[in-house]
């Protein structure tokens, strides 16, 4: 499916060089130069089916030469993968998008790293990639590297647009839930326009504060916690409502954000606001929003687990390409793990999978004609992994 033009003739296909770097990630080496590993493993080479493994310079020598296209071809075969495993989501009504982003850090003079939104390393350049995934089963469906200067809105219309018109027809209910970085008028009027319901936070602007500051019908909902209503006017013609939700803070902590014009009584809350266009209570809106928090350990498991924070390449195309592989072999173990080890409520993260399952103990021999991996007798997740290799057959 992958074509690069114009590439001359190499030891390696365009397949195998992807396929060598997915091993990698899978295995926990999330960087070309680590993966030298695997070029002297010749037990993991026999299992793997592989004649040899491309060192780094050839890697980075392929990253360096591809062109963006490369990038979307890659996009696209991981959507239909899951198209195609998920059959479509046929057996879903309704699906929930949750959009994130993320900012990845770059140490070097990389294409298109530019200074922007940088909480944890403030100055330094930066990509800024925009993602989203299936709230239901965390499948990662759309995304593309930005440049750090972008808020985390840019182009984010567009994408939405893409995303709704590349998803299957029968899905007769759109969901979407993000965070205040999405918040824009432009996003609102389109998803009021499609007849999308949405759950996206406000940010806590001082207009923001002067709404909550005049509220005075709050009601309780438990555990500290208070919900109240008021009206963001979109337009002449549109009206929606604001779902506030505070809390109050001990008295011996500080709220989490220096409100200017709400944190100046005795009594302090902290606050989140919630624009939506949902019919549904204020507190169901709350808790809507709140699985959302998914979507943050979704891009835990590929940072902490495949790389995704890891820029390998001068080249922006390159690390286009790079990106969408790591995204690639999210999608791969999140299947995994559906479909091999039976886990569709509480996942394993991929580190903990990678020590029961693919580093494992033993002996790969050579016997009657034939290679046997024998497993060590003593190992503690022996039938674990047996049970997950009967799935597979």
């Amino acid at each position: 499916r992958i074509k690069v033009q114009g590439r001359r003739k190499s030891k390696y296909s365009v397949g195998e060089l992807l396929l060598g770097c997915l091993y990698g990630m899978l295995l926990g080496y999330s960087r070309p130069f680590q993966m030298k590993i695997l070029c002297a493993d010749k037990v993991f080479q026999k299992i793997a089916g592989l004649c040899s493994f491309p060192v780094q310079s050839t890697i980075s020598r392929f990253l360096s030469s591809v062109r963006v296209s490369v990038a979307h071809q890659i996009r696209a075969l991981n959507f239909d993968l899951i198209m195609k495993l998920r059959n479509g989501y046929k057996s879903y009504r309704e699906i929930t998008l949750d959009l994130d982003s993320h900012v990845i850090p770059v140490y070097g003079n990389q294409q298109r790293a530019a200074i922007g939104y940088n909480p944890k390393k403030r100055g330094r350049k930066s990509y800024h990639p925009l993602l989203c995934f299936v709230g239901e089963t965390r499948d990662y469906i759309g995304g593309f590297l930005r440049s750090g200067k972008h808020h985390s809105s840019y182009k984010c219309v567009e994408f939405v647009k893409g995303l709704l018109k590349a998803l299957p027809s029968h899905i007769r209910k759109m969901r979407l839930r993000a965070d205040s970085g999405f918040f824009s008028v432009e996003l609102i009027k389109y998803l009021v326009r499609e007849g999308i319901e949405f759950a996206i936070v406000v940010p806590m602007q001082p207009w923001v504060q002067r709404k909550i500051w005049h509220m005075t019908d709050w009601s309780s909902i438990g555990q500290g916690l208070s919900v109240g209503e008021c009206d963001y006017i979109v337009d002449r013609t549109t009206v929606l409502r604001m779902v506030v939700i505070r809390q109050r803070v001990r008295v011996d902590a500080s709220p989490r954000k220096q409100l200017k014009l709400l944190n100046i009584e005795e009594v302090k809350y902290d606050y989140q606001v919630i624009v939506t266009n949902s019919a549904k209570s204020s507190e169901w809106v709350w808790r809507f929003y709140n699985q959302r928090a998914c979507c943050e350990n979704f891009i835990k498991e590929g940072i902490y687990s495949l790389g995704l924070d890891k820029v390998v390449s001068h080249s922006y195309a390159g690390n286009c390409t790079w990106f969408e592989l790591v995204m690639l072999g999210y999608n791969l173990m999140n299947l995994f793990k559906e479909q091999v080890l039976n886990q569709s409520k509480t996942k394993a993260m991929v580190t903990t999978i990678r020590e029961k399952l693919f580093l494992i103990p033993g002996k790969l021999i050579h016997t009657a004609r034939q290679w046997v991996l024998k497993l060590e007798a003593t190992w503690a997740y022996k039938d674990e992994y047996k049970e997950a290799l009967s799935r597979l057959s």
